[in-house]
């Protein structure tokens, strides 16, 4: 395990939060890319709206350590598929629909036997 795995484990947790560098340092994506994904409201930081993420100061914002892997998600497609930044928003909200489908899915299993 190198350093860089061991820094991703302690950041992938419930209590965690990323301000806004730190998720271009791990996400993988631009900053501008970023900040256009918050401005069309696909990326909402932890304690703020959509409404009210696109109007603060970048530097004051801070996102759960979940999104973390959806957007590695997301940038993995973008380098293999060579996406456009505009057709990023709605792939990200696509994957994050798809995520809570699935930890939906496998509560209904794990509950089922019961």
């Amino acid at each position: 395990m190198t350093l860089d795995d061991k820094a991703d484990l302690i950041l992938l947790n419930e209590h965690h939060t990323l301000s806004f560098d730190e998720l271009i340092k791990f996400s993988g994506l631009s900053q501008h890319t970023l900040q256009l994904l918050i401005e069309n409201g696909a990326l909402t930081p932890s304690h703020l709206n959509k409404d009210a993420a696109s109007n603060a100061p970048i530097n004051t914002l801070y996102f759960s350590s979940y999104q973390l892997i959806t957007i590695r998600k997301l940038c993995r497609l973008q380098h293999d598929f060579e996406l456009e930044n505009n057709s990023l928003s709605l792939i990200l909200l696509y994957l994050q629909r798809i995520q809570t489908l699935e930890t939906k899915l496998k509560y209904l299993d794990s509950h089922r036997d019961h």
